[in-house]
């Protein structure tokens, strides 16, 4: 007879426990049912996976002495967030253009006043990689605190090879250092660097024959995006970018529909991209066409509510024509400097009109599948990765009533508590 398992960590007493039933792939118009609630549920981890997730005492494991203990105390225990887009990788701040669109300053007459994108990129480009390394890490912690235990991170502030680079290799080092799943992304076609405006051609070839093929070989990127706007990249630009990741066998993304109908959506189905993000825009033609290949649709109402406009995504209708919707922070220096998933997921309920179930699939196993991450992380089933968190709440419905507020208690990121409270800390890793 097998010896019984002896856990790393238990978590205890949970008076509410979602699993999202345990599934990988996305859920479009999800329900209550969908959330896979256990009452008095319980939670054993070992060898950073799940061991057991299930009603309490259901478990074959024992607990041993080195053995963890997390009392949940009858709160919400949920799988980890997953912030599917964020731009976490930069130097510097641009506080004085938030001001700016206060006084009634465009996104675009920021930019060409020398704002915008381009004022990042002249201070990354300057910062060196222990700078870098040292600010990523810290925008990483922000979005733990928050309960992100999974985030993409888009280079995008080099806009050369060099450059870029530099960015996906100080990302790849500091995910090897972190509990925290990072997703690297190549977003080398963010927008056209001012030294090549009059010949942006040869900027997307860049992109194209050598960006590409050179951080696939050094496997630096798992996903290759582009900005489409009239401030960024055409249609036919983002394609041809968009072929030469799909020729090295790269997975895809898109900017697409943020500040009008660009017809993003629908070049994000004809390029079989994993997600389709902002999407602000899009028309019932795009909506129809990625809900056809299957497309995620990431929705970041945080930006629209930096921009201070009210032209949010109309995550309904997404819904309605059965595409699966994530949401994300868009964390960035210029329009959403807002590690805050919480936050994100009660704009998605008040202004976007979604329901507590569907904002918590969408910052879950939805953005999982964003990230082509859906068997790892996003819900919780034996082998999975431990990635959950422990919520100061008496049951998920207070996650968008409660907006504002931190009740994030504990993290755990691929089997590391990387947040708890001072008494856990004081008892299991001796802090003063």
């Amino acid at each position: 007879m097998a010896q019984p398992i002896i856990a790393d960590l238990v978590i205890r007493n949970i008076g509410e426990l979602l699993t999202m039933k345990g599934v990988d792939d996305p859920v479009v118009a999800p329900t209550a049912g969908d959330l896979g609630i256990v009452k008095r549920g319980e939670v054993a981890v070992k060898d950073r996976k799940i061991l057991y997730v299930g009603l309490k005492d259901g478990g074959s494991y024992i607990v041993g002495p080195q053995t963890m203990i997390i009392d949940a105390e009858n709160k919400v225990v949920c799988p980890g967030f997953v912030d599917s887009h964020t731009h976490a990788i930069f130097a510097g701040t641009r506080e004085d253009e938030f001001l700016m669109r206060q006084q009634g300053k465009s996104y675009a007459e920021i930019q060409a006043a020398g704002g915008g994108i381009v004022k990042t990129v002249r201070a990354t480009r300057m910062a060196s990689e222990e700078k870098l390394r040292d600010a990523v890490k810290r925008n990483i912690f922000k979005l733990s605190r928050y309960g992100s235990t999974t985030a993409e991170i888009k280079s995008g502030y080099g806009l050369n090879t060099e450059e870029e680079i530099k960015l996906l290799r100080v990302i790849k080092e500091v995910a090897l250092e972190t509990d925290i799943l990072i997703v690297p992304t190549l977003l080398g076609a963010h927008v056209v660097p001012p030294e090549y405006v009059v010949r942006r051609h040869k900027y997307v070839e860049l992109v194209a024959r050598d960006m590409v093929p050179m951080v696939h070989e050094n496997h630096l990127a798992i996903f290759v995006d582009v900005f489409v706007d009239e401030s960024a990249f055409t249609i036919e630009e983002a394609r041809d970018i968009l072929k030469a990741a799909r020729d090295h066998d790269m997975p895809r993304k898109l900017h697409a529909d943020e500040m009008a109908d660009d017809h993003g959506a629908e070049l994000a189905a004809e390029m079989g991209c994993v997600s389709a993000d902002h999407l602000v825009w899009t028309s019932e033609r795009g909506m129809k066409a990625l809900a056809k290949e299957g497309v995620v649709a990431t929705l970041m109402p945080g930006t629209v509510l930096s921009l201070g406009s009210m032209k949010f995504a109309d995550a309904r209708a997404f819904i309605e024509h059965g595409v699966p919707v994530a949401l994300a922070t868009d964390y960035n220096p210029g329009t959403c400097m807002c590690p805050n998933m919480l936050l994100i997921m009660a704009l998605g309920c008040l202004h976007m009109k979604m329901t507590a179930e569907e904002v918590l699939v969408a910052a879950t196993i939805n953005g999982a599948a964003a990230v082509n991450r859906g068997m790892q992380t996003g819900s919780l089933r034996e082998g999975k990765d431990a990635d959950l968190l422990v919520l100061d709440i008496d049951t998920y419905k207070e996650i968008p009533y409660r907006f504002g507020e931190n009740f994030v208690r504990y993290v755990v990121a691929g089997g590391g508590v990387i947040k708890a409270p001072k008494v856990f800390k004081k008892k299991y890793f001796q802090e003063s």
